[in-house]
């Protein structure tokens, strides 16, 4: 078997790196749209054995896409560069003797740009805004309101208000739900708050999800591992005699979402294992996990139990059947004439209406406040053509439903302000109206909101802190 010329080697090695990389960020963002460094090395790092089963819905494409197609590219191009080598001269060889640090540098660049980690960069030459800014609950004065709710906290996947302008999608994706009534507010994403995982951290504990390198989130005995110096919702409503009970479809081991809900005060967590366990019907899974039509009728059982048990809780819920790349149609949304994903939507706002119909049906609403979100806008789906539409228009999903809620005191919401709000709500008025980085949304205004609060809020959860590092190190207060 002849050998390689060495510079051939050499030219195709350098060449495949630049295409890996180039060909890795365009993947990225057509698959999962802007994204962090942090939302990358978190997932790296925490998604562990449940990423089997995730990472199969994105594997071929992978294969292809970044691995093979730019390995024939790369080699089409050092076969050319070789060949031209020995026929050009002066200038136009100099030229091509850049080539391959060309497209090196091209990829540095485009995967440094997919991961924002330029806007990254910049914010740590500002002051420590994390700092500045931050109100930890442990010392925040709770008062017992009038009335003691209960809480029921759905995350949807995905789910932006943007499905539901007809002027986008023709029609009103999410029609169902705007009979509920309730309240909702102009949510708007925030750093630190895009994905899954931090997006729950967020709206739970008030602050960003950002990777700290000299911890991990898997099982201590005897300790917390997954920011055990924070307070979060879980940990308060505990500690005032609720249950928290979390229901979700897909893996509690992914991402550290398990670890998260056993460390801040969940007393009960399902996930796909768990339904395993407990007995399923073959139509009641997919590749992740439980569908959300299953979910949902799990929920209404729970709910009923709960809400007969007489001790206040909160019921957290979180859907899966509008994931990306291409979202789950489960033969229940299927036999509702659910064709493609825009019909998977549908069916998730219809899915919504009904367990909120239900549960008004039930008179659970008088004692009790549902609370619909999604967990972060969407990335990219079958729909992403007509989501770019509206552009920096585009907002979270959230709906607020009860009976006698406390008025709202703002039109807009950052993911931050769900922690102080979930509590006023549940009763627990919040003294000083903060925590975490969040304001509450409800009730009289105590302090006033900067007008510059959502730019300050993005360079707190970009920056690097100590005082962020600490809810890593330390004991929560009563361990």
């Amino acid at each position: 078997m002849p050998r390689l010329p060495p510079r051939l080697l050499l030219r195709f090695a350098l060449y495949l790196a630049g295409c890996w990389g180039i060909a890795l960020a365009r993947w990225i963002g057509r698959s999962f749209g802007e994204t962090s460094l942090e939302q990358i090395l978190w997932h790296l790092r925490y998604s562990e054995h449940a990423a089997v089963h995730m990472g199969s819905l994105f594997l071929w494409e992978f294969s292809f896409e970044v691995l093979l197609f730019p390995a024939v590219i790369a080699l089409v191009l050092a076969l050319a560069h070789t060949v031209a080598a020995d026929r050009l001269r002066g200038l136009a060889r100099r030229m091509l003797k850049a080539g391959p640090a060309i497209a090196v540098g091209g990829a540095l660049g485009a995967l440094l740009a997919q991961f924002s980690v330029f806007s990254y960069a910049a914010a740590q030459f500002g002051p420590d805004r994390f700092a500045e800014v931050f109100v930890d609950p442990a010392h925040v004065r709770l008062k017992q309101g009038s009335q003691r709710r209960n809480v029921v906290l759905v995350y949807v996947e995905s789910l932006e208000q943007t499905y539901g302008d007809p002027a986008v999608f023709g029609r009103d994706l999410l029609a169902p739900t705007r009979t509920l009534g309730g309240v909702s507010f102009d949510y708007r994403p925030m750093p630190g708050a895009t994905w899954t995982m931090a997006a729950m951290v967020a709206t739970q504990c008030g602050v960003p999800l950002k990777v700290y390198s000299e911890t991990d989130v898997r099982r201590q005995p005897g300790h917390k591992s997954f920011l055990p110096g924070a307070t979060c919702l879980g940990d308060v409503l505990q500690s005032h005699g609720w249950r928290n009970v979390f229901l979700g479809g897909a893996p509690l081991s992914f991402a550290g979402k398990g670890t998260f809900l056993q460390d801040h005060g969940y007393d009960e967590a399902w996930g796909r294992e768990e339904w395993e366990r407990a007995g399923l019907q073959p139509d009641e899974l997919n590749e992740w996990g439980l569908v959300d039509s299953a979910l949902w009728q799990r929920a209404r059982t729970r709910l009923d139990q709960l809400h007969a048990g007489g001790q206040p809780f909160n019921l957290t819920l979180l859907t899966m059947d509008t994931h990306n790349p291409h979202g789950f149609r489960s033969p229940y949304c299927s036999q509702r004439g659910a064709r493609d994903f825009e019909g998977i939507v549908a069916c998730a706002g219809a899915q919504i209406a009904a367990f909120v119909e239900d549960a008004r049906a039930k008179g659970y609403l008088k004692d009790t406040v549902i609370v619909v979100v999604g967990d972060h806008l969407a990335f990219p789906n079958p729909a992403w053509d007509k989501l770019e539409q509206a552009g920096e228009r585009r907002r979270i999903f959230n709906l607020f439903v009860g009976e006698n809620l406390p008025p709202a005191n703002t039109k807009e919401l950052l993911p931050f302000d769900l922690f102080p709000s979930l509590l006023d709500l549940a009763g627990l008025e919040v003294g000083g109206d903060r925590l975490g980085l969040g304001y509450s949304a409800f009730g009289p205004m105590e302090v006033a909101r900067p007008a510059s609060r959502a730019e300050e809020q993005s360079l707190a959860a970009l920056r690097g802190s100590s005082g962020y590092n600490r809810l890593w190190q330390a004991e929560a207060p009563g361990d």
